[in-house]
Order: structure tokens, then sequence, then C-alpha cells
């Protein structure tokens, strides 16, 4: 057996600087839908947690626009390179706060999961014994016997 490490590449957006999701591709993730439709204050802090920020933050939400999600949307916007503006946050968040907390919950998770996983190891099995021999063509290679006996029963 031999262990093989090659990159493995996540598909982002076609740029860098660009949400790797849209603002409406909520059912994108099912986790983080169902986790914002049912219980958007634990979104959040599960969100916050992620980005490094504390959870209970998510406990002082109480205004519209959210004013955690506008930071945190900002914050996710800068550290990332993601282009975009203050208004625009602005506007996003308060008229669509909660497909906004679930782009930046997903945002979150597609940045560290590729971050997470820059190599992998893959373990290649050797091929499958080919039927003609390559040494000798024409020659019908290894043969494999069969019980007649007992079908289905190794020798």
């Amino acid at each position: 057996m031999t262990a093989v490490v090659m990159q493995q590449q996540l598909l982002l957006a076609s740029r860098p600087d660009m949400w790797t999701t849209g603002l409406f591709d909520v059912c994108d993730d099912m986790n983080i839908c169902c986790c914002g439709f049912w219980c958007y204050h634990c979104l959040v802090g599960r969100t916050l947690s992620e980005f490094g920020e504390n959870h209970c933050v998510a406990c002082c939400d109480f205004g519209a626009p959210s004013a955690v999600i506008l930071a945190l949307r900002y914050g996710v916007r800068k550290q990332h390179g993601i282009q975009g503006t203050l208004c625009n946050d602005l506007c996003t968040v308060a008229f669509c706060g909660l497909c906004a907390a679930c782009q930046v919950a997903r945002e979150i998770k597609i940045r560290k999961t590729q971050q997470l996983v820059a190599t992998t190891v893959i373990n290649v099995q050797p091929a499958a014994l080919p039927l003609q021999s390559a040494a000798y063509p024409g020659h019908p290679g290894p043969v494999l016997m069969q019980n007649t006996a007992y079908p289905g029963q190794p020798m």
C-alpha cells in the first residue's frame, strides 16, 4: 500500500474577493438554514464562536437591524478581503437579516474548511490483476480458480 499526499482544492467563488455563496442560497447548507430558522440566536452565537468572538454577544442582539450580524458581516468581509461597503452590509442586514446571518455562517464554515483541508492523505490500493499478461501478449494471465462444488465459497 502506498500513501500519496496531494493538494485538495475546494471550489470557491470565481473570485476570492467575493462571497462564496449568494445571499439567498440559504438552503445550500440545511444545518445552518434550520438553525437560523428555528433558533436564530443559536446560529448567531455559534457563528460568533467560530469567528473567534464570545458567543454570549448573541444574547445582546435585540435590535433591528441586527447590530451583531452587521458587525460580524463587516468583520468577515474585512478578514477575507471580500468586496463591499458598510452601507451595503447595513441594507442587507436590515432587509434580509436571517439570510445575511446564514450567508455569514456559510462563509465562515467554507473558509475554515478550506484552511483545515490543505493536504489530504489518500491510500492507493494496488490495481487489480490484468486479464492478459503484459509481458506475454496473448497469454491469458493468472488463472483464477473457482469452486464449482460450492459456488460463492472460497477454495
